[in-house]
């Protein structure tokens, strides 16, 4: 894995460590969880500890994903530093001092910015593509984030995410570069596994009349 990857891997790890430690964003989230949107569905028994391990998956896809997407935009000759040096910059301005205090609370509004950024970027390509590059689906993990950070921040992180977008604003793709884009996209479906569907995974779903029926469409 490049350093740069390596720099978000560390942060991931210290902030998983500290709340397998301490479990204070688990405690949290029984202050936080009464609050959230009426159509966040979520198991019955021990909602705290589900929205955690929703949340630790969300976060430690991040590298592996970005590493992939990079990688993607490389073979179409798309020019994805701007985009990853920003989410990397964003990841290594997390506090260092006492890392025991700095859990995963602390790492959430980035961990959505780059999952935003991702989101973003994959829709982007599609027309060009006539496909998703990515098999990835994060829209319900996205909203369920959201609700955790709250609408002010996430607005915010939705902004930055944008100015990203307009950053990478990739031209029009030469056909040979376009074939090598697909072919690392086939490579990418042979493993299914590494784009899970997080929030459908730990039970918990959105229900709401304009989305209802997408949610219904087998992932």
């Amino acid at each position: 894995m490049p350093d740069h990857y390596q720099l978000i891997q560390l942060c991931i790890d210290r902030a998983v460590a500290a709340e397998q430690a301490r479990g204070r964003f688990r405690r949290s989230l029984h202050d936080t969880l009464p609050s959230l949107h009426r159509s966040i569905q979520l198991p019955q028994r021990d909602a705290p500890l589900h929205i955690t391990c929703f949340v630790i998956r969300y976060i430690q896809a991040i590298p592996l994903w970005l590493q992939r997407l990079d990688e993607m935009c490389d073979a179409g000759g798309l020019n994805f530093h701007p985009v990853r040096e920003l989410i990397v910059h964003s990841f290594s301005e997390v506090p260092e001092h006492q890392p025991h205090e700095h859990g995963l609370g602390s790492i959430l509004d980035e961990a959505y910015l780059a999952h935003r950024t991702m989101e973003e970027i994959n829709d982007l390509l599609q027309p060009l593509c006539g496909t998703h590059l990515l098999p990835m689906d994060p829209m319900v993990a996205n909203l369920v984030v959201r609700e955790l950070l709250g609408e002010a921040l996430a607005c915010q992180l939705d902004d930055l995410a944008e100015v990203l977008l307009q950053r990478f604003e990739p031209a029009e793709l030469d056909p040979a570069r376009l074939v090598s884009m697909i072919l690392h996209k086939q490579r990418y479906d042979d493993a299914p596994g590494a784009w899970p569907d997080f929030a459908r995974h730990m039970h918990i779903e959105l229900r709401t009349p304009s989305l209802s029926r997408h949610l219904d469409v087998s992932h």
